[in-house]
């Protein structure tokens, strides 16, 4: 019987990958960099801030260190030069981490009958077993970023395995859509300078959040925390809309949360002007450009909070509470001056046609692939 599950398993993992141009690392777990992806950082002036020990889930300060001298976010809620946090005021961007799922389908069916956008940061382990929900997601106008491949405290790693978290997390993007995100937003919040730098050599800009629905909690604490607890603060941030923007944080990987985000981003839509990270902040959310993005008229042209020139493609000085991850632990730069609209939506729309074209038939293909697997184990398993 185990073998059995072993060949069921394998053939599993072969239905999987049969999707994808190349083979993925092992879901939630710390890949490996592939080589040409460590000489991207070769040269790279990065922080020497050390390697953060995690217990109980939550990354702790070395001992014998005063303050915050590596500028952790995790500990003093410290921001870099070019952290992206927030939006204008009047404006605001609903994020959603850790998938696709299977409940995102739910969630993109409202927005789409709202037409309303907002940013997912994804998962590449989650874009592994769901790409035909991220193809989905991007060809209907969400703006697409990063979130790791495997959800792991991002400064507790080596600076190889941030390097593969990254890159890996990218190529699976970009072989489903077409593009290559210039947003990273560190698992937990968890970025320090080390980390930073190397989202710098490797072009990507680090993105937090303003205020937390902290809507994980719908999983867990049920009995003391409910959707109520969310529109109260809901309510609470559209009060200030006069004078202040937002970025919450929400999370499309569990039915509750998704549920919870249907009842309260009426509130918000009724409050705020409803814009991706990228379109509130006046930066580009590719790296190949606007791809299915709208430039948004109204954006300042820069973070309120963080500098006002982040570049994520050309090198410059370059957030979520401690829930529970899939398996149980975890719970731009700006438009070039003088780039005309014409020209951008030009090469837009061409590239949104190649990456259709391309990514439709691969993925139809893939799927037949996929059943044609799954029929050789039923009949496996009735032998």
């Amino acid at each position: 019987m185990l073998s059995k599950l072993f060949i069921i398993a394998s053939i599993g993992l072969a239905a999987v990958n049969a999707q994808f141009k190349d083979t993925y690392p092992a879901p939630y777990e710390v890949p490996t960099p592939k080589a040409e992806w460590l000489d991207l950082i070769k040269g790279a002036s990065i922080s020497n801030a050390p390697i953060l020990e995690v217990k109980n889930g939550v990354p702790v300060q070395p001992s014998g260190v005063s303050g915050d001298p590596n500028c952790v976010w995790t500990f003093t809620q410290c921001l870099g030069p070019n952290d992206v946090t927030t939006c204008p005021p009047k404006q605001w961007s609903i994020t959603f981490d850790d998938g696709p799922s299977e409940y995102t389908p739910k969630l993109l069916d409202y927005l789409k009958s709202i037409n309303q956008k907002v940013t997912f940061f994804v998962v590449g382990t989650q874009v592994l077993s769901y790409p035909d929900v991220l193809k989905r997601a991007y060809d209907e106008g969400h703006e697409i970023a990063m979130h790791s491949w495997s959800h792991k405290n991002m400064a507790s790693l080596t600076n190889e395995q941030i390097v593969a978290e990254l890159k890996w997390n990218e190529q699976i993007i970009k072989e489903v859509i077409g593009v290559s995100p210039r947003f990273f937003r560190p698992p937990f919040g968890n970025i320090d300078n080390r980390v930073r730098d190397i989202c710098k050599a490797l072009g990507f800009t680090p993105v937090i959040w303003s205020v937390d629905t902290n809507d994980w909690y719908l999983t867990e604490h049920a009995d003391s925390f409910s959707v109520k607890t969310i529109t109260d603060s809901v309510s609470q941030w559209a009060s200030t809309a006069a004078t202040k923007g937002g970025n919450s944080l929400s999370h499309d990987l569990y039915k509750e949360t998704v549920d919870a985000a249907i009842e309260y981003i009426p509130d918000l839509v009724d409050a705020f002007a409803l814009s991706s990270v990228g379109q509130c902040n006046g930066l580009t959310s590719y790296k190949e450009g606007a791809g299915n993005i709208v430039p948004n008229p109204a954006a300042s042209g820069g973070n309120a909070t963080a500098t006002k020139s982040a570049d994520a493609n050309s090198p410059s000085g370059s957030v979520e509470s401690q829930s529970k991850d899939k398996d149980g632990d975890k719970d731009g730069d700006k438009k070039e001056d003088g780039e005309s609209k014409d020209s951008e939506d030009a090469d837009s729309d061409s590239a949104k046609k190649d990456i259709d074209e391309s990514a439709a038939t691969r993925f139809t293909s893939a799927s037949s692939a996929a059943l044609m697997l799954g029929a050789v184990a039923a009949l496996f398993i009735a032998n």
